[in-house]
Protein backbone atom coordinates (compact mmCIF):
# COMPACT_ATOMS: atom_id res chain seq x y z
CA UNK A 1 0.00 0.00 0.00
CA UNK A 2 1.54 3.27 -1.06
CA UNK A 3 1.48 6.27 1.26
CA UNK A 4 -0.92 9.06 0.38
CA UNK A 5 0.70 12.18 -0.99
CA UNK A 6 -0.04 15.86 -1.17
CA UNK A 7 -0.51 16.91 -4.77
CA UNK A 8 -0.02 20.65 -4.33
CA UNK A 9 3.55 21.90 -4.75
CA UNK A 10 5.30 22.74 -2.54
CA UNK A 11 4.04 20.17 -0.02
CA UNK A 12 2.34 21.71 3.02
CA UNK A 13 1.96 18.69 5.29
CA UNK A 14 3.15 19.28 8.83
CA UNK A 15 4.10 16.50 11.22
CA UNK A 16 2.55 15.84 14.61
CA UNK A 17 -0.54 17.97 14.01
CA UNK A 18 -2.72 15.32 15.72
CA UNK A 19 -6.29 16.53 16.19
CA UNK A 20 -5.49 20.14 17.05
CA UNK A 21 -7.82 22.69 15.45
CA UNK A 22 -6.86 24.36 12.20
CA UNK A 23 -5.26 27.67 13.08
CA UNK A 24 -5.94 30.93 11.33
CA UNK A 25 -3.85 31.32 8.19
CA UNK A 26 -3.65 27.63 7.29
CA UNK A 27 -5.18 26.51 4.02
CA UNK A 28 -8.25 24.25 4.14
CA UNK A 29 -7.18 20.60 3.82
CA UNK A 30 -9.14 18.45 1.38
CA UNK A 31 -8.69 14.66 1.64
CA UNK A 32 -9.60 12.94 -1.66
CA UNK A 33 -10.01 9.14 -1.61
CA UNK A 34 -10.22 7.11 -4.83
CA UNK A 35 -8.51 3.94 -6.04
CA UNK A 36 -8.17 5.43 -9.53
CA UNK A 37 -4.99 7.52 -9.70
CA UNK A 38 -6.16 9.51 -12.71
CA UNK A 39 -9.13 10.78 -10.68
CA UNK A 40 -6.77 12.03 -7.97
CA UNK A 41 -4.60 13.74 -10.58
CA UNK A 42 -7.67 15.36 -12.12
CA UNK A 43 -8.59 16.84 -8.73
CA UNK A 44 -5.00 18.05 -8.35
CA UNK A 45 -5.16 19.91 -11.64
CA UNK A 46 -8.50 21.51 -10.76
CA UNK A 47 -7.16 23.06 -7.57
CA UNK A 48 -3.73 24.21 -8.78
CA UNK A 49 -3.26 27.83 -7.80
CA UNK A 50 -6.13 27.80 -5.29
CA UNK A 51 -5.67 28.32 -1.57
CA UNK A 52 -6.36 24.74 -0.57
CA UNK A 53 -4.16 21.78 0.34
CA UNK A 54 -5.00 18.50 -1.39
CA UNK A 55 -4.21 15.24 0.44
CA UNK A 56 -4.90 11.93 -1.31
CA UNK A 57 -5.43 8.31 -0.36
CA UNK A 58 -6.11 5.32 -2.60
CA UNK A 59 -8.29 3.33 -0.18
CA UNK A 60 -10.45 3.71 2.91
CA UNK A 61 -7.96 2.30 5.41
CA UNK A 62 -5.29 4.74 4.27
CA UNK A 63 -7.80 7.59 4.51
CA UNK A 64 -8.62 6.71 8.14
CA UNK A 65 -4.92 6.91 8.98
CA UNK A 66 -4.71 10.35 7.37
CA UNK A 67 -7.78 11.56 9.24
CA UNK A 68 -6.25 10.42 12.54
CA UNK A 69 -2.92 12.13 11.81
CA UNK A 70 -4.24 15.64 11.28
CA UNK A 71 -7.59 17.45 10.90
CA UNK A 72 -9.24 17.63 7.48
CA UNK A 73 -11.66 20.30 6.36
CA UNK A 74 -13.40 18.21 3.70
CA UNK A 75 -13.41 14.46 2.91
CA UNK A 76 -14.20 13.54 -0.71
CA UNK A 77 -14.59 9.77 -1.15
CA UNK A 78 -15.43 7.46 -4.02
CA UNK A 79 -18.08 4.83 -3.21
CA UNK A 80 -16.71 1.76 -5.00
CA UNK A 81 -13.19 0.94 -3.76
CA UNK A 82 -11.37 -2.26 -2.80
CA UNK A 83 -11.66 -2.99 0.91
CA UNK A 84 -13.51 -0.38 2.93
CA UNK A 85 -16.38 1.13 0.90
CA UNK A 86 -16.97 4.85 0.58
CA UNK A 87 -20.17 4.58 2.64
CA UNK A 88 -18.32 2.84 5.49
CA UNK A 89 -15.54 5.44 5.37
CA UNK A 90 -18.02 8.33 5.52
CA UNK A 91 -19.85 6.67 8.41
CA UNK A 92 -16.54 6.32 10.30
CA UNK A 93 -15.68 9.97 9.61
CA UNK A 94 -19.09 11.09 10.79
CA UNK A 95 -18.57 9.33 14.14
CA UNK A 96 -14.92 10.15 14.80
CA UNK A 97 -14.37 13.41 12.89
CA UNK A 98 -17.74 15.20 12.96
CA UNK A 99 -16.29 18.57 11.89
CA UNK A 100 -14.95 17.12 8.64
CA UNK A 101 -17.54 17.81 5.93
CA UNK A 102 -18.24 14.74 3.79
CA UNK A 103 -18.69 14.67 -0.01
CA UNK A 104 -19.24 11.49 -2.03
CA UNK A 105 -18.23 10.60 -5.60
CA UNK A 106 -20.60 8.19 -7.34
CA UNK A 107 -21.67 7.02 -10.78
CA UNK A 108 -24.90 8.18 -12.41
CA UNK A 109 -26.30 4.65 -12.16
CA UNK A 110 -25.49 4.23 -8.47
CA UNK A 111 -28.58 5.85 -6.93
CA UNK A 112 -29.09 3.26 -4.18
CA UNK A 113 -25.59 3.67 -2.75
CA UNK A 114 -25.86 7.45 -2.99
CA UNK A 115 -29.01 7.41 -0.87
CA UNK A 116 -27.38 4.93 1.53
CA UNK A 117 -24.39 7.26 1.90
CA UNK A 118 -26.63 10.22 2.70
CA UNK A 119 -28.45 8.16 5.33
CA UNK A 120 -25.41 6.60 6.99
CA UNK A 121 -22.73 9.20 6.49
CA UNK A 122 -24.64 12.47 6.69
CA UNK A 123 -23.22 13.47 3.31
CA UNK A 124 -23.17 17.20 2.62
CA UNK A 125 -23.27 16.74 -1.15
CA UNK A 126 -22.57 14.07 -3.75
CA UNK A 127 -20.86 14.46 -7.14
CA UNK A 128 -21.68 12.26 -10.13
CA UNK A 129 -18.90 11.04 -12.41
CA UNK A 130 -18.09 12.57 -14.81
CA UNK A 131 -18.45 15.88 -13.04
CA UNK A 132 -18.67 19.45 -14.23
CA UNK A 133 -15.40 21.28 -13.40
CA UNK A 134 -16.97 24.49 -12.09
CA UNK A 135 -19.74 22.69 -10.21
CA UNK A 136 -17.19 20.44 -8.44
CA UNK A 137 -15.16 23.45 -7.28
CA UNK A 138 -18.35 25.21 -6.16
CA UNK A 139 -19.36 22.18 -4.07
CA UNK A 140 -15.93 22.07 -2.39
CA UNK A 141 -16.13 25.82 -1.67
CA UNK A 142 -19.58 25.32 -0.12
CA UNK A 143 -18.26 22.40 1.96
CA UNK A 144 -15.42 24.57 3.28
CA UNK A 145 -17.95 27.26 4.27
CA UNK A 146 -20.09 24.62 6.00
CA UNK A 147 -17.02 23.40 7.90
CA UNK A 148 -16.43 26.92 9.19
CA UNK A 149 -20.06 27.11 10.30
CA UNK A 150 -19.73 23.84 12.22
CA UNK A 151 -16.53 25.06 13.90
CA UNK A 152 -18.27 28.31 14.80
CA UNK A 153 -21.13 26.37 16.37
CA UNK A 154 -18.69 24.34 18.48
CA UNK A 155 -16.94 27.49 19.65
CA UNK A 156 -20.25 29.15 20.43
CA UNK A 157 -21.49 26.10 22.38
CA UNK A 158 -18.32 26.10 24.48
CA UNK A 159 -18.49 29.83 24.92
CA UNK A 160 -22.16 29.76 26.00
CA UNK A 161 -21.48 26.98 28.50
CA UNK A 162 -18.64 28.95 30.08
CA UNK A 163 -20.67 32.13 30.13
CA UNK A 164 -23.65 30.44 31.75
CA UNK A 165 -21.44 29.33 34.64
CA UNK A 166 -20.27 32.90 35.13
CA UNK A 167 -23.67 34.45 34.63
CA UNK A 168 -25.15 32.41 37.46
CA UNK A 169 -22.74 34.21 39.78
CA UNK A 170 -23.71 37.66 38.58
CA UNK A 171 -26.62 39.79 39.75
CA UNK A 172 -29.70 40.94 37.88
CA UNK A 173 -27.82 43.85 36.30
CA UNK A 174 -26.16 41.38 33.93
CA UNK A 175 -29.49 40.22 32.46
CA UNK A 176 -28.98 42.33 29.34
CA UNK A 177 -25.70 40.51 28.65
CA UNK A 178 -27.47 37.16 28.98
CA UNK A 179 -30.06 38.27 26.45
CA UNK A 180 -27.38 39.43 24.03
CA UNK A 181 -25.55 36.09 24.20
CA UNK A 182 -28.82 34.21 23.79
CA UNK A 183 -29.62 36.24 20.68
CA UNK A 184 -26.24 35.30 19.20
CA UNK A 185 -26.83 31.60 19.84
CA UNK A 186 -30.32 31.74 18.35
CA UNK A 187 -28.97 33.46 15.25
CA UNK A 188 -26.34 30.76 14.86
CA UNK A 189 -28.89 27.97 15.12
CA UNK A 190 -31.08 29.70 12.56
CA UNK A 191 -28.09 29.64 10.21
CA UNK A 192 -27.58 25.94 10.95
CA UNK A 193 -31.24 25.32 10.20
CA UNK A 194 -30.71 26.87 6.79
CA UNK A 195 -27.76 24.54 6.23
CA UNK A 196 -30.20 21.62 6.18
CA UNK A 197 -31.37 23.00 2.85
CA UNK A 198 -28.12 21.53 1.54
CA UNK A 199 -29.49 18.07 2.34
CA UNK A 200 -32.61 18.85 0.34
CA UNK A 201 -30.51 20.02 -2.61
CA UNK A 202 -28.50 16.79 -2.49
CA UNK A 203 -31.71 14.74 -2.55
CA UNK A 204 -33.16 16.84 -5.38
CA UNK A 205 -30.01 16.24 -7.41
CA UNK A 206 -30.55 12.48 -6.92
CA UNK A 207 -34.16 12.88 -8.09
CA UNK A 208 -32.96 14.67 -11.23
CA UNK A 209 -31.16 11.47 -12.24
CA UNK A 210 -34.55 9.76 -12.52
CA UNK A 211 -37.48 10.82 -14.73
CA UNK A 212 -37.39 14.59 -15.31
CA UNK A 213 -41.08 14.80 -14.39
CA UNK A 214 -40.33 13.88 -10.76
CA UNK A 215 -38.52 17.09 -9.82
CA UNK A 216 -40.85 19.13 -12.04
CA UNK A 217 -43.92 17.76 -10.24
CA UNK A 218 -42.40 18.21 -6.77
CA UNK A 219 -41.40 21.81 -7.45
CA UNK A 220 -44.85 22.70 -8.82
CA UNK A 221 -46.52 20.93 -5.89
CA UNK A 222 -44.28 22.79 -3.43
CA UNK A 223 -45.45 26.08 -4.94
CA UNK A 224 -49.08 24.97 -4.55
CA UNK A 225 -48.34 24.05 -0.94
CA UNK A 226 -46.74 27.44 -0.25
CA UNK A 227 -49.75 29.26 -1.68
CA UNK A 228 -52.24 27.06 0.18
CA UNK A 229 -50.35 27.36 3.48
CA UNK A 230 -50.40 31.13 3.19
CA UNK A 231 -54.10 31.05 2.30
CA UNK A 232 -54.84 28.91 5.38
CA UNK A 233 -52.50 31.06 7.54
CA UNK A 234 -50.59 28.05 8.84
CA UNK A 235 -47.87 28.31 11.46
CA UNK A 236 -44.39 29.00 10.01
CA UNK A 237 -42.93 25.75 11.37
CA UNK A 238 -45.79 23.70 9.92
CA UNK A 239 -45.50 25.50 6.57
CA UNK A 240 -41.74 24.91 6.39
CA UNK A 241 -42.10 21.20 7.16
CA UNK A 242 -44.91 20.86 4.62
CA UNK A 243 -42.87 22.59 1.91
CA UNK A 244 -39.90 20.29 2.52
CA UNK A 245 -42.19 17.28 2.29
CA UNK A 246 -43.66 18.56 -0.98
CA UNK A 247 -40.20 19.04 -2.52
CA UNK A 248 -39.26 15.43 -1.71
CA UNK A 249 -42.55 13.51 -1.73
CA UNK A 250 -41.82 11.72 -5.04
CA UNK A 251 -38.27 10.75 -4.03
CA UNK A 252 -39.44 7.14 -3.76
CA UNK A 253 -40.38 7.14 -7.48
CA UNK A 254 -36.88 7.65 -8.92
CA UNK A 255 -36.80 4.05 -10.16
CA UNK A 256 -40.48 3.85 -11.14
CA UNK A 257 -41.52 2.83 -14.71
CA UNK A 258 -41.72 5.82 -17.06
CA UNK A 259 -45.31 4.96 -18.05
CA UNK A 260 -46.45 5.62 -14.47
CA UNK A 261 -46.13 9.38 -15.02
CA UNK A 262 -48.35 9.33 -18.11
CA UNK A 263 -51.32 7.34 -16.78
CA UNK A 264 -54.17 7.92 -14.33
CA UNK A 265 -53.83 5.71 -11.26
CA UNK A 266 -56.78 3.54 -12.30
CA UNK A 267 -54.84 2.41 -15.43
CA UNK A 268 -51.66 1.28 -13.61
CA UNK A 269 -50.40 -2.24 -14.28
CA UNK A 270 -49.10 -4.41 -11.41
CA UNK A 271 -45.54 -3.02 -11.54
CA UNK A 272 -46.71 0.59 -11.68
CA UNK A 273 -49.23 0.04 -8.89
CA UNK A 274 -46.51 -1.44 -6.65
CA UNK A 275 -44.21 1.52 -7.34
CA UNK A 276 -47.00 3.95 -6.53
CA UNK A 277 -48.10 2.23 -3.31
CA UNK A 278 -44.58 1.90 -1.90
CA UNK A 279 -43.13 5.28 -2.92
CA UNK A 280 -44.18 7.08 0.32
CA UNK A 281 -42.37 4.47 2.42
CA UNK A 282 -39.25 4.53 0.21
CA UNK A 283 -39.19 8.32 0.29
CA UNK A 284 -39.53 8.42 4.08
CA UNK A 285 -36.77 5.83 4.54
CA UNK A 286 -34.43 7.79 2.27
CA UNK A 287 -34.51 10.85 4.56
CA UNK A 288 -35.15 9.21 7.93
CA UNK A 289 -31.54 9.60 9.09
CA UNK A 290 -31.44 13.35 8.41
CA UNK A 291 -32.69 14.77 11.75
CA UNK A 292 -34.11 18.02 10.38
CA UNK A 293 -36.11 16.12 7.75
CA UNK A 294 -37.77 13.60 10.09
CA UNK A 295 -41.02 15.64 10.40
CA UNK A 296 -41.16 15.98 6.60
CA UNK A 297 -40.57 12.23 6.35
CA UNK A 298 -43.65 11.53 8.49
CA UNK A 299 -45.72 13.68 6.13
CA UNK A 300 -44.33 11.87 3.07
CA UNK A 301 -45.00 8.47 4.66
CA UNK A 302 -48.69 9.24 5.24
CA UNK A 303 -49.66 11.78 2.59
CA UNK A 304 -51.69 9.27 0.51
CA UNK A 305 -53.82 8.18 3.50
CA UNK A 306 -57.53 8.66 2.74
CA UNK A 307 -59.65 11.12 4.66
CA UNK A 308 -62.15 8.39 5.62
CA UNK A 309 -59.39 6.18 7.09
CA UNK A 310 -60.37 6.10 10.77
CA UNK A 311 -56.86 4.97 11.77
CA UNK A 312 -55.48 8.22 10.37
CA UNK A 313 -56.58 10.68 13.00
CA UNK A 314 -54.71 12.90 15.50
CA UNK A 315 -53.65 10.84 18.50
CA UNK A 316 -53.52 7.54 16.62
CA UNK A 317 -50.27 5.51 16.54
CA UNK A 318 -48.83 4.95 13.05
CA UNK A 319 -48.89 1.23 12.29
CA UNK A 320 -45.38 -0.24 12.34
CA UNK A 321 -43.89 2.94 13.79
CA UNK A 322 -43.62 4.17 17.37
CA UNK A 323 -45.07 7.53 16.34
CA UNK A 324 -48.28 9.19 17.50
CA UNK A 325 -49.95 11.37 14.89
CA UNK A 326 -50.42 14.97 15.91
CA UNK A 327 -52.94 17.36 14.40
CA UNK A 328 -50.36 19.28 12.36
CA UNK A 329 -48.98 16.11 10.77
CA UNK A 330 -52.46 14.92 9.77
CA UNK A 331 -53.34 18.37 8.39
CA UNK A 332 -50.07 18.53 6.44
CA UNK A 333 -50.64 15.09 4.90
CA UNK A 334 -54.12 16.06 3.74
CA UNK A 335 -52.89 19.32 2.24
CA UNK A 336 -50.04 17.60 0.38
CA UNK A 337 -52.40 14.91 -0.95
CA UNK A 338 -54.72 17.54 -2.42
CA UNK A 339 -51.97 19.70 -3.92
CA UNK A 340 -50.08 16.74 -5.39
CA UNK A 341 -53.21 15.12 -6.87
CA UNK A 342 -54.32 18.41 -8.43
CA UNK A 343 -50.89 19.15 -9.90
CA UNK A 344 -50.46 15.58 -11.21
CA UNK A 345 -53.82 15.64 -13.00
CA UNK A 346 -53.33 19.18 -14.31
CA UNK A 347 -49.88 18.59 -15.81
CA UNK A 348 -50.64 15.03 -17.00
CA UNK A 349 -53.48 16.34 -19.18
CA UNK A 350 -51.24 19.01 -20.70
CA UNK A 351 -48.49 16.52 -21.49
CA UNK A 352 -50.99 14.24 -23.22
CA UNK A 353 -51.46 17.02 -25.76
CA UNK A 354 -54.60 18.69 -24.40
CA UNK A 355 -53.94 22.26 -25.50
CA UNK A 356 -56.86 23.88 -23.67
CA UNK A 357 -55.56 24.72 -20.16
CA UNK A 358 -59.12 25.38 -18.99
CA UNK A 359 -60.07 21.76 -19.78
CA UNK A 360 -57.02 20.45 -17.91
CA UNK A 361 -57.82 22.72 -14.98
CA UNK A 362 -61.46 21.61 -14.80
CA UNK A 363 -60.53 17.92 -15.06
CA UNK A 364 -58.12 18.31 -12.13
CA UNK A 365 -60.86 20.00 -10.09
CA UNK A 366 -63.26 17.14 -10.93
CA UNK A 367 -60.81 14.61 -9.47
CA UNK A 368 -60.74 16.50 -6.16
CA UNK A 369 -64.53 16.81 -6.07
CA UNK A 370 -64.96 13.10 -6.85
CA UNK A 371 -62.80 12.20 -3.84
CA UNK A 372 -64.30 14.80 -1.51
CA UNK A 373 -64.97 13.36 2.00
CA UNK A 374 -63.54 9.96 1.02
CA UNK A 375 -60.02 10.46 -0.32
CA UNK A 376 -59.68 14.16 0.47
CA UNK A 377 -60.65 16.36 3.41
CA UNK A 378 -63.90 18.06 2.27
CA UNK A 379 -63.21 21.38 4.00
CA UNK A 380 -59.70 21.55 2.56
CA UNK A 381 -61.00 20.69 -0.92
CA UNK A 382 -63.47 23.59 -0.69
CA UNK A 383 -60.75 25.99 0.46
CA UNK A 384 -58.35 24.79 -2.24
CA UNK A 385 -60.92 25.27 -5.00
CA UNK A 386 -61.60 28.78 -3.67
CA UNK A 387 -57.87 29.49 -3.87
CA UNK A 388 -57.18 28.15 -7.38
CA UNK A 389 -60.45 29.33 -8.94
CA UNK A 390 -58.99 32.81 -9.01
CA UNK A 391 -56.05 31.75 -11.15
CA UNK A 392 -55.83 33.25 -14.61
CA UNK A 393 -55.25 30.32 -16.97
CA UNK A 394 -53.53 31.52 -20.12
CA UNK A 395 -54.22 29.79 -23.43
CA UNK A 396 -51.11 29.66 -25.61
CA UNK A 397 -51.71 29.76 -29.35
CA UNK A 398 -48.32 30.65 -30.81
CA UNK A 399 -44.88 29.23 -30.16
CA UNK A 400 -41.52 30.74 -30.93
CA UNK A 401 -38.16 29.10 -31.71
CA UNK A 402 -35.33 30.89 -29.91
CA UNK A 403 -31.62 30.50 -29.24
CA UNK A 404 -30.33 29.79 -25.75
CA UNK A 405 -29.09 33.37 -25.30
CA UNK A 406 -32.68 34.60 -25.72
CA UNK A 407 -34.05 32.27 -23.02
CA UNK A 408 -34.97 34.21 -19.86
CA UNK A 409 -36.77 33.61 -16.58
CA UNK A 410 -40.56 33.48 -16.81
CA UNK A 411 -40.73 31.92 -20.29
CA UNK A 412 -42.70 28.66 -20.68
CA UNK A 413 -41.42 25.77 -22.82
CA UNK A 414 -43.87 24.79 -25.58
CA UNK A 415 -42.01 21.55 -26.33
CA UNK A 416 -39.83 19.16 -24.29
CA UNK A 417 -36.18 20.24 -24.22
CA UNK A 418 -33.36 17.78 -24.86
CA UNK A 419 -29.59 17.81 -25.15
CA UNK A 420 -28.03 17.51 -28.60
CA UNK A 421 -27.67 13.77 -27.84
CA UNK A 422 -31.42 13.40 -27.20
CA UNK A 423 -31.31 13.25 -23.38
CA UNK A 424 -34.45 14.90 -21.86
CA UNK A 425 -33.65 17.83 -19.55
CA UNK A 426 -36.96 19.72 -19.17
CA UNK A 427 -40.60 18.84 -20.00
CA UNK A 428 -43.13 20.81 -21.96
CA UNK A 429 -44.93 23.67 -20.16
CA UNK A 430 -42.13 24.02 -17.61
CA UNK A 431 -41.59 27.60 -16.42
CA UNK A 432 -38.01 28.82 -16.76
CA UNK A 433 -36.68 29.73 -13.30
CA UNK A 434 -33.26 31.10 -12.38
CA UNK A 435 -32.16 27.72 -11.05
CA UNK A 436 -33.37 25.88 -14.18
CA UNK A 437 -31.73 28.46 -16.45
CA UNK A 438 -28.37 27.91 -14.72
CA UNK A 439 -28.70 24.14 -15.11
CA UNK A 440 -29.62 24.45 -18.80
CA UNK A 441 -26.60 26.70 -19.36
CA UNK A 442 -24.32 23.94 -18.05
CA UNK A 443 -25.90 21.47 -20.47
CA UNK A 444 -25.63 23.95 -23.33
CA UNK A 445 -21.98 24.72 -22.61
CA UNK A 446 -20.96 21.05 -22.31
CA UNK A 447 -23.14 19.10 -24.75
CA UNK A 448 -25.37 21.60 -26.51
CA UNK A 449 -29.18 21.72 -26.49
CA UNK A 450 -31.81 20.94 -29.10
CA UNK A 451 -33.81 23.77 -30.66
CA UNK A 452 -35.73 25.66 -27.97
CA UNK A 453 -39.43 26.41 -28.40
CA UNK A 454 -41.38 28.67 -26.02
CA UNK A 455 -44.89 30.08 -25.90
CA UNK A 456 -45.19 33.67 -27.03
Amino acid sequence: MSSPQTLDEPARLEEDTALSPITEGEYPRILVVDDEVHILKAVQRMFLGRDVEIVVATNGEEAIEKLAESPMTVLVSDQRMPGLSGTALLRHARTHFPLTVRVMLTGNNDLATAIDAINQGAVFRFVSKPWDHNEFIAIIDAAIEHHELLRSKTRYDQFVEEQNLKLRELNEKLESRVQARTAEVRKLYRELELSFDASIKALLSIMELGDIRIVDHCQHTAQRVRDFSEYLQLDDVVSRTLERAALLHWLGLINAPAELFRKPIRDFDASEQASWEFHPLLGQQAIDHVPALKPAGEVILNYLRNYDDESFRPGKVVEGHDVTLDANTVLSCRILNICSAFERAFTRHRRRGITDPHASFEDAIKILKAGRATVYDPDLVDHFIELVSGEHVVTHNQELAIGFDALVQGMVLSRPLETAQGIPVAPRDMIITGELLARLKRFNDSNGLSEIFVWE
